[in-house]
């Protein structure tokens, strides 16, 4: 089994530096677009798609459609590749039309080797963030699940777990 390690080194300019930028090599590629990974959501506004999550090269992002706390997800497919999560970091939007109104403060991450509704594994819950309740801002969390070292996943999503900073249902 081939194992590349990826590890966050705690300096925030390393942030988006992690196993999508490894992914993507040197070229500014969408791997969602090359079929390298897959990323899917619960629901989709517009033209906000949720491939733009793993995109950082244009300005485009990810908004669910979903009004409802608790029902919006956003999940990533890493295919024949399996990982094993420390660290995750969110970036908000710089170009939203709703401003603040929609910025995560409460989700979980879970992760799940078979995608199956009721195979996932809860790894991390968050509730009240502020550092990223507004528009173009970013953070980075630990997992506060010590995964031991043989545990890796192929699936891994973001549910909200309740309303966004103005309190809303949806993800951007």
């Amino acid at each position: 089994e081939n194992v590349i390690k990826i590890e966050y080194d705690g300096n925030s300019s390393n942030r988006f530096k992690g196993i999508i930028n490894h992914l993507r090599g040197n070229k500014k590629i969408n791997i969602s677009d090359e079929g390298i990974v897959s990323v899917t959501a619960s629901s989709t506004e517009g033209s906000h798609y949720p491939k733009y999550v793993v995109d950082f090269d244009n300005n485009e992002f990810f908004h669910s459609s979903s009004f409802y706390p608790s029902k919006d997800w956003l999940q990533i497919d890493f295919k024949d590749k399996k990982i094993h999560p420390t660290h995750y970091s969110i970036q908000t939007p710089s170009n939203h039309d709703d401003g603040d109104q929609q910025c995560p403060v409460n989700w979980c991450i879970e992760v799940s080797n078979s995608g199956n509704e009721n195979d996932w594994r809860t790894i991390d819950s968050r509730q009240n963030v502020t550092s990223i309740s507004k528009q173009n801002q970013s953070d980075t969390f630990e997992i506060g699940t010590k995964l031991t070292s043989n545990e890796c996943y192929r699936y891994i999503r973001l549910r909200a777990t309740g309303q966004t900073s103005g309190n809303c249902g949806n993800i951007a």
